[in-house]
């Protein structure tokens, strides 16, 4: 006999009575269940998982009942059995073929003892030979009986050698115990220790959240498994949940066996086409134009079909397994457009019936889910539909589908087939969920909950900052950038960075977030420690440079406020840029004249500029010179001698690597001192985010070289509609490739929301307090609203953004009092009027002048100023009132956001903030009329316009997180990506009566077509300024607007009557005049 101790087999003999007490044991007599609570029949069986030293193997299933799966045995028949577990089953076998000669097998088991099962006389082993598997030999159980339920556990079934029933007896004679001797044998406490030992084994629980891939013990340092023993389909289950960017980028590139993977065609084929073409693979271009000419959705054939084509070709989509195709018509129409879907292929697409109809009953149901995806309103509905595909697709067929769909709709796009791009938005939008996160990430260093980080800001973490590394990192609105640095940050304990903020309030905040191995600070304020404390000792800083003052300084001949301004320009320019000397390239082209004409300056007028701007910038240097205000020192003038410094100042002895935030925002002569430094250097921004280029400002994000490039496109911020917003403002007015997505968020663009928050601001009352921002372009458009939530509820509590100081008051109170100076001349030697306090303004009042407003307005216009242009603006047009509304807004004033009814303020002073309503006014750049009527305007160009007018623009409606409301002119915008906010409706929904339906188009003769398939309804939506009216449209009206959707409803669509040309269009005098206004 056999014991196993610890993995060693050791031996002893046997006397007769040591043999009938072994008999007697229960171990030999009945399997040895490994753990009782765990048997076959529990539902939680397999779910926490063991970790024995090698695989338990199990017995077969024999005398199974009809549904359960079958043995081995059933199959195979066994001749014997060379070792066997005490775990396992010794049931007979049933199977009834003669017994075939057995291969001789080594057979290694974990550390429980063994029972051996009878051996051949030609396998028996020496004495003196050691096994690794100890045997005990073992008598056969009986077979239970009737009626009796046998409880065998699955991980410790007894195995038996299986023989012929006509040579039971026979061997039932045999002794076994033959030949042995006592001294094989050692102590019975031995075997009665093992025997306790593996009576119960503790179950180990689940290790962690990665199943035990790192290790199932705190104490084990390496992986108990690798990706590699996986087999070759989980493997591939496992990469197609990948984004292609990174089955590309990364998989491939791992081992030669990923690599087959990913360059296999059957692979996930259409992810991986759609990512090459959004990538514009010359290749792959030309893949998909030539798929759709063939389909006949481009090319010779009439646009008008080009959605039917689509339908079609969809309809023959290849699913990459095994499907029902009932099973997946029965969870489509489930949806809530599958009725238009429906009805649509029934009656107008009947191409998929005759040849798609894939034998069953119903339409095609890729074809129906095709058509609710063009029909679809929002990522709502694409969510959906993949919610009820789920139950019947896997992820990677129902990722497919998607990625096939959205990759024909952009090449409608790209072939300039009339389409709304919120088709292609809301699948692309539901896929970038599908792939990327956000994923849960703990904070090593403290104790704060997990947050959660995008695939996208994973890269970004993934990365290791070296010396020679500029990496950019271009970050929409809300996508967490400062988070990613702060988490980039607390993975490198042992790295010193400095963050680099733009203003002190950004700098402030930094340093509550970041670990404590990143100082924060601002460029003004390493550059103040360096040279500005000098002038600032000297008493000799001001905030900026005058017009009004530099007029005073210069020579005779050469004086005035346009000159003056001119001198100005060029000053800040050199100070912004990284040159040396002042030179004509800092000097503009053009100025305004004193009859508010522009006018080019010639070559000769700019070396005059460049003298006086010289001489200027001389005494601005001097420490001593003080005479002239036109002489001090302003906080850019110290930074650029700050940059000019040789050697350039040193940051890198101290850091490992640079933050630079705003890098948008940054001047060449900021970027040229950060740049030297021989450290790391990250540079975080949003380049559609530059709203200071007026301050010098360039986007650094365009004009450095990189290293190293990553985008942060996914939004913490908001959900899909306002997302959709921005990203189609991007795309609409600059052209941008890159697509912003949001979260799953709830949120809505002029919904019921929206409704009740016009309300509550056309009473001046909002119930929710700290909620609601009106946000407008310039400090006018913010004293209007203050003005108007005011007059409708004088007790109404505002919050200015910023500070009320920022509108400025007290300078608006300056110019109104200078509006009620009367045309008489002030004696010579009378003193200047107490009641003015800027300087600026009072000495205009001090003047021998006629009318002294008149005077100071002609100064704003030559000077373009556009602070003060504001200030005259509103004196104005509020006149008398101009006293009461100043104290009034001075009372309305909270400064505790919380308790403010209503926030208000300027797009520049809310960037970096976010609000849960944003109600955007409507004093920013126009679009004349929406898409389908552009052609009456051809003198209309988005490049025409300053894209700073198009960032501030999306940086209003970014800064929203549930609520947006925007203008009719934001509604116009967005009609150029051929969305017009249509939705579908049954004509059995909207035709209570025998007459026709009339098109709700003002002047369209049409009525919408009996037996339309389906009825496109304009959506009614709250604007800011106004209520956009609703109602449905005829067929014509749809295909002027969206294109070939409109031949989805009836077959009868161009020979409908043409809309008479009535056309409103908004005025536009003085068009970029008033976009400073």
């Amino acid at each position: 006999m056999e014991v196993s101790v610890k993995g060693k087999a050791k031996r002893r003999h046997l006397n007769a009575e040591d043999c009938d007490g072994l008999g007697q044991r229960a171990v030999l007599t009945r399997p040895h269940t490994f753990n009782q609570r765990m048997g076959n029949r529990d539902p939680n069986r397999g779910l926490y998982p063991r970790t024995p030293t090698k695989r338990p193997k199990f017995a077969p299933a024999t005398g199974s009942p009809s549904g359960r799966q079958k043995g081995i045995n059933e199959f195979f028949s066994v001749a014997r059995v060379l070792s066997s577990s005490p775990h396992k089953s010794s049931l007979p076998s049933t199977s009834k073929e003669e017994p075939r000669a057995a291969e001789e097998e080594e057979d290694e088991d974990d550390d429980i003892s063994l029972l051996a099962v009878p051996l051949a006389p030609q396998l028996r082993v020496t004495e003196e030979e050691e096994i690794d598997d100890s045997l005990l030999a073992a008598v056969m159980m009986p077979e239970p009986e009737a009626g009796e339920e046998e409880e065998i556990d699955d991980a410790s079934l007894l195995a038996v050698e299986m023989m012929p029933q006509s040579k039971v007896k026979e061997e039932q004679q045999v002794d076994y115990l033959e030949g042995m001797t006592a001294e094989m044998f050692g102590n019975d406490d031995e075997f009665d220790q093992c025997d306790i030992d593996n009576e119960e084994e503790e179950v180990e629980a689940l290790p962690d959240a990665h199943f035990g891939l790192l290790g199932s013990r705190s104490g084990l340092l390496k992986p108990q498994g690798c990706m590699d023993d996986l087999p070759e389909e989980v493997l591939r289950e496992v990469l197609c949940l990948l984004p292609a960017q990174d089955l590309y980028l990364n998989v491939r590139l791992v081992c030669h066996r990923w690599r087959n993977i990913v360059q296999d065609s059957t692979f996930v084929p259409f992810k991986k086409q759609y990512y090459r073409y959004m990538m514009r693979e010359r290749h792959t271009e030309m893949e998909i134009c030539s798929i759709l000419r063939n389909s006949g959705i481009t090319g010779p054939a009439p646009s008008e079909h080009s959605i039917r084509k689509l339908v079609v070709l969809m309809a023959q989509h290849k699913v990459g397994e095994r499907l029902r195709p009932d099973e997946v018509l029965e969870r489509v129409k489930k949806h809530r457009l599958f009725p238009q879907a429906e009805a649509s292929i029934r009656l107008r697409i009947s191409d998929v019936q005759k040849h798609f109809n894939l034998g069953i009953t119903g339409p095609n149901p890729y074809a129906a889910m095709a058509v609710i995806l063009i029909l679809s309103e929002g990522v709502g509905d694409v969510q959906a539909l993949v919610s009820l595909l789920t139950g019947c697709m896997s992820h990677s067929a129902i990722t497919e589908y998607l990625c096939h769909m959205a990759m024909m709709l952009l090449a409608l796009e790209r072939n300039k087939v009339t389409v709304s791009n919120r088709l292609h938005y809301n699948i692309y939008y539901v896929l970038h969920l599908m792939e990327n996160g956000p994923f849960p990430v703990s904070s090593p260093q403290s104790r704060r909950p997990q947050i959660h980080l995008t695939q996208e800001q994973q890269q970004i973490l993934s990365h290791n900052i070296q010396d020679d590394h500029v990496v950019k990192i271009i970050a929409f609105a809300g996508t967490g950038k400062t988070t990613t640095l702060v988490k980039y940050a607390e993975q490198r304990p042992d790295l010193r960075f400095l963050y680099v903020a733009f203003n002190n309030s950004v700098a402030s905040e930094a340093r509550r977030r970041f670990p404590r191995n990143v100082d924060c600070k601002t460029v003004h304020s390493l550059a103040y420690n360096d040279v500005g404390k000098r002038y600032k000792f000297r008493d000799k800083l001001t905030f900026n440079m005058k017009a009004f003052a530099i007029s005073s300084v210069l020579p005779k001949g050469r004086g005035g406020f346009t000159k003056a301004k001119v001198v100005m320009t060029t000053l800040n320019a050199f100070m912004a840029s990284t040159d040396e000397t002042i030179t004509i390239r800092h000097v503009p082209n053009s100025r305004v004249t004193k009859n508010n004409f522009r006018k080019d300056i010639d070559h000769d007028e700019k070396l005059l500029v460049v003298r006086d701007a010289q001489r200027i910038w001389k005494k601005m240097k001097d420490l001593n010179e003080k005479s002239k205000d036109a002489y001090y020192m302003t906080h850019d003038g110290y930074l650029k001698l700050w940059q000019l410094q040789d050697p350039k100042p040193c940051l890198s002895g101290a850091y490992n690597a640079l933050f630079i935030d705003e890098a948008q925002d940054c001047t060449p002569a900021i970027m040229d001192v950060l740049l030297s430094q021989s450290c790391g250097k990250i540079l975080v921004g949003d380049p559609h985010q530059q709203i200071y280029t007026f301050r010098g400002a360039v986007n650094a994000l365009n004009v450095v070289e990189h290293t190293h490039i990553y985008y942060l496109t996914q939004s913490f911020r908001f959900g899909a509609e306002i997302a959709y917003v921005g990203a189609t403002i991007l795309k609409v007015c600059k052209g941008v490739q890159k697509i912003l997505v949001g979260g799953n968020q709830k949120g809505g663009v002029c919904d019921n929301a929206a409704d009740r928050v016009v309300e509550a601001v056309g009473a001046g009352a909002c119930q929710s307090r700290g909620k609601t921002a009106i946000l407008s372009r310039c400090n006018f458009g913010v004293f209007s609203e203050a003005v108007r939530l005011t007059d409708a509820n004088p007790s109404c509590r505002l919050h200015f953004i910023g500070d009320i100081k920022n509108i400025g008051l007290d300078r608006i109170m300056d110019v109104w009092h200078l509006l009620q100076q009367t045309g008489q001349q002030l004696q010579e030697g009378e003193r200047r009027p107490h009641y003015i306090r800027d300087p600026l303004i009072r000495s205009f009042a001090s003047r021998r002048s006629e009318n002294p407003f008149f005077a100071f307005k002609k100064y704003v216009e030559q000077t373009e100023d556009n602070e003060l242009q504001a200030k005259v603006t509103i004196v104005e047009k509020y006149r008398k009132r101009i006293p009461e509304l100043v104290a009034r807004l001075k009372a309305c004033s909270e400064n505790d956001l919380c308790n403010a009814d209503f926030i208000v303020g300027t797009v520049h002073k809310s960037k970096g903030l976010e609000f849960d309503t944003v109600m955007v006014t409507d004093d920013f750049v126009k679009v004349p009329c929406s898409k389908h009527n552009l052609r009456h305007s051809p003198e209309f160009s988005f490049a025409k316009i300053p894209d700073d007018e198009w960032n501030l623009l999306y940086v209003a409606v970014t800064r929203a997180k549930t609520t947006l409301i925007i203008t009719k002119n934001i509604r116009r915008i967005i009609t150029m990506a051929g969305e017009y906010f249509f939705r579908s409706e049954m004509p059995s929904s909207l035709l209570k009566s025998d007459q026709p339906l009339p098109c709700s188009i003002a002047n369209c003769p049409n009525c919408i077509t009996p037996g339309s398939a389906f009825i496109m309804c304009r959506q009614q939506m709250r604007c800011t300024d106004g209520l956009s009216q609703g109602g449905p449209l005829c067929e014509k009206c749809v295909w002027t607007r969206v294109g070939p959707i409109a031949f989805l409803m009836t077959e009868d669509v161009l020979s409908m009557a043409e809309i008479p040309q009535r056309l409103d269009l908004p005025v536009h005098h003085a068009f970029f005049l008033e976009l400073f206004f």
